[in-house]
């Protein structure tokens, strides 16, 4: 999978009005192989207020490192995934240093990089390493908070660290080893996940990534009522731009509709 690295324009962005009160619901993708610099300034610029679904900056990126190395030092996960699966993923993991420390304690380089980890924080350990490689190295949320800091607006955080945290401990254990089993198909996942991002199709994009471990209960039914209820002051003020996982976009939109604002997509 191979990707131009450059800059896009960002189409994952609906305006929601209600009695002249503009503001902007925008889906972020943690991870993607474009920038989106260019549009995010000409949003951003729109607004005074920007909201971000939880803190970005390294001291609280740092925290969910910390929550994240509390697991066992022989990762339980690892022993659930088939052995197809285990080969390939401990082939993309394989590096000169893992097989240097592996021959002497006797592990792999899915077991190195795994050990001390909960489940959940592996998983995604694994799968940033995995697109990393393929030149997924940019994020809409990083990018937007850096150019919200850039021109100096009143910045909003919806969530604390300690709550997304909760949230990602929920993820059932069967929902993220189904995903590791699956490793064979990333390639074609991330493929139709790119294309129908940058296209801006939603509903092709919740259709097409309904197998991925966080399109759960505790982070999507459970979240969004919440998330709605903290950014509605906001969007009632009107001024606002409110940047979320994409996943969370078409539902917190539809709550929008019922409290009678008007949803279209673009700018």
């Amino acid at each position: 999978m191979s990707f131009r690295i450059g800059s896009k324009e960002f189409k994952m962005v609906f305006k929601v009005e209600k009695t002249s009160k503009v503001n902007y619901l925008l889906g972020t993708a943690h991870f993607f192989p474009y920038s989106f610099k260019s549009s995010l300034r000409k949003i951003i610029s729109k607004v005074k207020r920007v909201l971000f679904e939880g803190p970005l900056n390294e001291s609280d990126m740092e925290t969910i490192r910390t929550y994240g190395q509390t697991g066992k030092q022989d990762n339980p996960l690892i022993g659930m995934i088939t052995k197809e699966a285990r080969a390939i993923l401990n082939e993309e993991e394989d590096s000169e240093v893992y097989r240097y420390i592996g021959y002497f304690r006797k592990k792999n380089a899915l077991e190195l990089e795994t050990e001390n980890l909960t489940p959940w924080f592996a998983f995604f350990k694994i799968w940033s390493l995995y697109l990393r490689k393929r030149g997924w190295i940019y994020s809409v949320d990083m990018e937007a908070h850096n150019v919200a800091k850039e021109q100096r607006k009143e910045i909003h955080y919806l969530e604390t660290i300690e709550e997304q945290i909760r949230a990602l401990e929920n993820i059932p254990l069967e929902r993220i080893v189904n995903f590791l089993n699956q490793c064979s198909m990333w390639e074609e996942f991330a493929k139709r996940y790119a294309d129908f991002y940058l296209k801006g199709d939603l509903d092709s994009l919740l259709a097409s990534t309904i197998s991925f471990p966080t399109r759960c209960p505790s982070i999507l039914d459970e979240r969004d009522p919440v998330l709605f209820l903290r950014i509605l002051p906001f969007f009632e003020d009107g001024d606002a731009s409110a940047f979320l996982g994409v996943t969370h976009v078409k539902g917190i939109l539809d709550m929008f509709k019922k409290e009678g604002y008007s949803v279209s997509q673009g700018l």
